[in-house]
């Protein structure tokens, strides 16, 4: 036998007028809100990430030139001639001090090879600011020249400065080296270094 059962009836209700309208009055609110702060936020970040950028590259670059300024003055015997240090500046730079010369025996010959050795590689090396640039070179004996390669991606890092200073009575090399970058208006990053030169000492 089939048996009919009635369910009570519920009343069921959709939102009114004024409640929907406030619900879209805070959705409003909400979106405006997320569009004046995520624009900053993603700023922030994107800057973030160029300072990061910035830092790794030349940290990356001052652990380099930093292992090259410890073999300076080396030499597998007592017969290198030559000058192993020399700080000076571009000709009509207007940065004093801001390029080094120096030399160390790389492949144990007992000799600093000179510079006048045709087609051999010589064992002076160098580094100089050239044009908001911080560029090296081998087989130089001065700061001129055009055969000098950047360290940096010229789009992304801006050298304004870069000066050498030797405290010889302690054989101590220091280094300062300031950049800028485009993406980054108004900031300088600023790096300074100290080394030993134990060879010189």
């Amino acid at each position: 036998m089939l048996k009919f059962f009635l369910m009570p009836k519920h009343n069921q209700q959709g939102f009114s007028l004024i409640e929907t309208l406030i619900a879209m009055a805070i959705s409003s609110l909400i979106c405006i809100a997320a569009t004046a702060v995520f624009p900053g936020l993603f700023k922030k970040i994107h800057q973030s990430y160029i300072q990061y950028q910035i830092d790794r590259e030349v940290r990356q670059v001052l652990i380099s030139m930093e292992k090259d300024f410890r073999r300076i003055g080396y030499c597998g015997s007592l017969s290198c001639e030559g000058e192993a240090l020399k700080i000076d500046a571009k000709f009509l730079s207007r940065y004093p001090n801001s390029c080094i010369i120096f030399a160390y025996d790389q492949n144990l010959s007992g000799t600093w090879r000179p510079v006048k050795l045709k087609n051999k590689e010589t064992d002076f090396f160098g580094y100089r600011l050239n044009d908001k640039k911080l560029e090296s070179n081998r087989n130089v004996m001065n700061c001129d020249g055009n055969r000098w390669q950047s360290l940096f991606d010229p789009l992304m890092v801006k050298v304004k400065e870069l000066r050498f200073t030797w405290h010889e009575p302690q054989a101590v090399l220091e280094m300062s080296l300031s950049v800028e970058t485009p993406h980054l208006v108004n900031q300088r990053f600023s790096y300074q270094t100290s080394v030993l030169l134990r060879n010189l000492q």
